[in-house]
């Protein structure tokens, strides 16, 4: 289980009734794989083990995110037989 990961969706999308994950259950049941990959980038202001400010541009995180979503379609596919992603992707907004 991924803590911080789960903190960073409850935090940017579920912390309050008015937050879009409440508002907008559809859109986030199961957890949105490119939203997923956008978490993974975010990761990187936690890579010394505290949080740090880091300058986050489209041309420095474009190919990362596009790295990120490509994984996990591929583990999506590679674990398709058991539902491996979308599984995750359920509890995640649980």
């Amino acid at each position: 289980k991924a803590t911080l990961i789960q903190k960073i969706v409850n935090t940017m999308w579920f912390a309050n009734k008015h937050d879009n994950g409440i508002i907008f259950p559809n859109h986030f049941k199961p957890f949105p794989y490119l939203a997923l990959a956008l978490i993974e980038c975010c990761t990187d202001k936690w890579t010394t083990g505290t949080q740090t400010d880091i300058t986050f541009t489209i041309q420095e995180y474009c190919n990362i995110f596009k790295s990120h979503l490509n994984c996990l379609q591929a583990f999506k596919e590679a674990t398709k037989e058991v539902g491996v992603l979308p599984g995750i992707c359920n509890r995640m907004y649980e």
